[in-house]
């Protein structure tokens, strides 16, 4: 074969390797472009967000239930305590025990806090015992106090706690449903008064200070144990009444709408 033969086989061969390679080149891009096509015709994997008021729709129309409310302890119409009585004179030995009635209140009340309530068929305490138990605290007074004063009912709930060793409360700006809640519990009342004041017919002429247990209540007033008249067992006043007594004792004891009560 010639040079010159041999030349344009090799340009022939030249050239349709170009195209070989040029038309490979062009298929390979054509089927890239054809995958992208592919992918973005593919639907997205979206995330679903709920919104939060979606979330929290429903929870307005639920109901929260509302708790039955505690029972409220009911005070009865009438209540009254068996306390035993006793005057503060057993023996009408007024001269001695003029000024003992703190004594008898305190008496009394001890009594009851023992459950000794009942006297030979009788809920007058009997005579003797009372009477020296009342001169044992009036003796005992006189040697701690130095007399045998008026007491304040703050002093007398502490006489109550320094002489039996009871823990008496005291309660100041009373109401009649602080009495009523008392003693329908079953705590009976000791409140200070003057006596005229109780319009009780029963009392001498001389007005004077005066403590009294209250053991009973009704919607017209009180049930008391006076033990400043020898009539004073369950002895009956109007709330009217009663307050006004407590109101005017205070110009004399400095002390206002004030009672105590003994819990065992």
């Amino acid at each position: 074969m010639s040079s010159i033969k041999r030349k344009h086989v090799v340009i022939i061969l030249s050239i349709l390797a170009i195209l070989i390679i040029v038309g490979f080149g062009m298929w390979l891009s054509f089927n890239k472009a054809n995958e992208n096509i592919g992918l973005d015709k593919r639907e997205p994997n979206l995330i679903s967000v709920t919104p939060e008021a979606e979330l929290n729709k429903g929870e307005d129309n639920k109901t929260t239930p509302t708790p039955s409310p505690l029972p409220t302890a009911q005070v009865k119409e009438s209540v009254t305590l068996t306390a035993p009585y006793t005057v503060q004179a057993p023996f009408a030995n007024w001269a001695v025990h003029e000024e003992s009635c703190e004594e008898a209140a305190l008496l009394m009340y001890h009594y009851f806090l023992e459950g000794q309530t009942d006297f030979n068929g009788s809920s007058v305490i009997e005579q003797h015992g009372a009477a020296n138990d009342m001169l044992a605290m009036k003796n005992w007074q006189v040697k701690n106090y130095g007399r045998e004063p008026d007491l304040t009912i703050e002093a007398w709930s502490k006489f109550a706690q320094e002489y039996y060793g009871y823990k008496p409360q005291t309660f100041k700006n009373i109401t009649k449903e602080d009495i009523k809640k008392e003693i329908a519990a079953g705590h009976p009342v000791v409140v200070p008064v003057i006596t005229h004041a109780l319009e009780n017919p029963h009392y001498g002429r001389q007005p004077s200070y005066h403590v009294l247990i209250i053991k009973g209540y009704k919607p017209e007033g009180i049930i008391t144990n006076d033990p400043g008249v020898k009539e004073g067992e369950n002895y009956f006043y109007t709330w009217d009444i009663l307050f006004s007594a407590i109101d005017a004792q205070t110009s004399k004891m400095g002390q206002g709408r004030e009672m105590a009560v003994i819990y065992k």
